[in-house]
């Protein structure tokens, strides 16, 4: 069985992870840094006035209350849109990109971007510094903490660094996100409707489902030709099933790896071959990622007794990592097990 690190699956797969980053030095002055970290407290403090503790990876921050001019990056974007959020600058999220309604994509898209999508070694501190934060928030893996220029950006505002350390974290952090930018009340609305609409999935499937077993692939996850990504629980994919009762067992070979593994084609009856349902993620559209499509071609593949039975879940909108985005992943999921032959007897 031949294995990759987690790290390598950050960096192949869209996330990022689903996750990679180094730091970008932008050319600039200690001289310019001063002159934007003055201008910015003297904003902040104008806007901003009133401070409260906020608990975040990086200890213990001061911020403000109310934020009006917040920069958020990685994990934290999305939700912030979606909760309208007083945002100035974001880094790019493109990976959702897909899952966003009309309204979401026209903020999206009016924000000036401060790096590119998965790679915080762009960050451009001259365009952080352009937007005049009150409030840094970045919610880019938490191994990437160290990569970034913490001294810089703490010049510039305070930041807090919420970054996940799996992929199912997005639930969490994305509460953390809102209450740091003081946007809990509409953050709060997609939770409840994703509990309600999870606790009856889950309560649907009880009976048929809850005994079999489930492995997951993931579509996005781009490794050396003739290897491809086994997911267990709460990996990039199989996340979304995180709160429907259902087993996802196993663990992979290297702890380090938490949630998943780069597996051989030539091992995969070992991987999925005693599992009774395989999940794996599609696009918003339905279609079938060419990664995912060279493994299905696969006589391999075909041979697997849950491919050969039909216990087969594809699910869209799998790189959700927001309640208002997982709604949508969990629309597919109801359909996709629907189908299941069990629910069929």
């Amino acid at each position: 069985m031949q294995l990759k690190e987690l790290s390598r699956l950050r960096q192949a797969v869209v996330l990022g992870a689903t996750a990679i980053l180094a730091v970008g030095v932008v050319g600039c002055s200690s001289s310019d840094d001063s002159a934007g970290s003055d201008s910015g407290a003297t904003s902040s403090a104008a806007v901003s006035s009133e401070k409260r503790t906020f608990e975040a990876q990086n200890g213990a921050i001061e911020i403000p209350a109310e934020p009006q001019s917040i920069v958020a990056c990685g994990y934290a974007v999305l939700p912030l849109i979606q909760a309208k959020a007083n945002l100035s600058a974001v880094c790019e999220w493109t990976r959702e990109v897909d899952n966003m309604d009309a309204e979401t994509k026209a903020a999206y898209d009016a924000l000036p971007k401060v790096a590119q999508d998965a790679d915080i070694s762009t960050l451009n501190y001259e365009g952080v510094s352009a937007a005049n934060p009150d409030l840094i928030i970045m919610g880019v893996p938490a191994r990437a903490q160290s990569m970034v220029d913490m001294d810089k950006l703490q010049s510039l505002a305070p930041v807090v660094f919420l970054g996940p350390k799996a992929p199912g974290e997005w639930r969490t952090l994305g509460e953390q996100f809102a209450d740091a930018a003081a946007v809990s009340d509409n953050y709060g609305e997609f939770k409840q409707q994703y509990d309600d609409k999870a606790a009856q999935i889950a309560a649907k499937y009880k009976d048929s489902l809850g005994t079999l077993t489930f492995g997951g692939v993931c579509d996005t996850c781009a490794g050396d030709p003739g290897e491809f990504y086994r997911e267990f629980a709460s990996s990039y994919t199989t996340n979304l099933f995180d709160d429907l009762g259902l087993q996802f067992p196993g663990q992979p070979a290297d702890p380090a790896n938490v949630h998943g593994e780069f597996v051989s084609t030539e091992q995969i009856a070992a991987g999925l071959g005693t599992v009774d349902v395989i999940v794996y993620g599609v696009g918003p559209d339905g279609k079938v990622s060419p990664e995912l499509q060279a493994l299905m071609d696969s006589p391999l593949w075909k041979s697997l007794p849950a491919v050969q039975a039909g216990n087969v879940v594809p699910v869209q909108h799998a790189l959700a990592a927001t309640y208002q985005t997982a709604l949508l992943a969990l629309d597919s999921i109801d359909e996709g097990l629907s189908k299941l032959p069990a629910n069929k007897q």
